[in-house]
């Protein structure tokens, strides 16, 4: 949860949470990706996805097109792929920052035991 603050500290000035730029940076790095492939990949809901895609949209950082069958893709705008990049160099600008601070060993522990707390709670749900 600290961790998440600080992510949204480093957005802080920005239209985007972390939320919505983890979105945003799956659509900039995947261009016609769906909702229902993200929220799976995520382990969200479908209509959460979809709410956040529609703060995307309204920001104009993402477009809807229609694509094969009934499935609506998702591509992000010159803006958004602008701002993708942008969030994503604060992200790890406060990354560095928290590294610093807990210097590169405790950072690299607290890291690790995040990444394999975040598998055990895949695993059991």
């Amino acid at each position: 949860m600290l961790i998440e603050r600080r992510g949204d500290a480093a957005l802080a000035g920005t239209s985007l949470s972390l939320p919505l730029n983890h979105l945003l940076d799956a659509v900039v790095a995947e261009p016609g990706v769906t909702v229902t492939e993200i929220a799976s990949r995520l382990g969200k809901s479908q209509q959460a996805i979809s709410q956040a895609a529609n703060r995307l949209e309204k920001l104009r950082y993402i477009e809807r097109r229609v694509g094969s069958g009934r499935t609506v893709a998702l591509h992000a705008t010159p803006a958004g792929r602008e701002a993708s990049v942008e969030a994503v160099a604060r992200e790890l600008a406060a990354e560095d920052r928290l590294r610093e601070l807990l210097g590169p060993q405790q950072f690299d522990t607290l890291m690790a035991l995040l990444a394999a707390t975040r598998d055990t709670l895949l695993d059991e749900a």
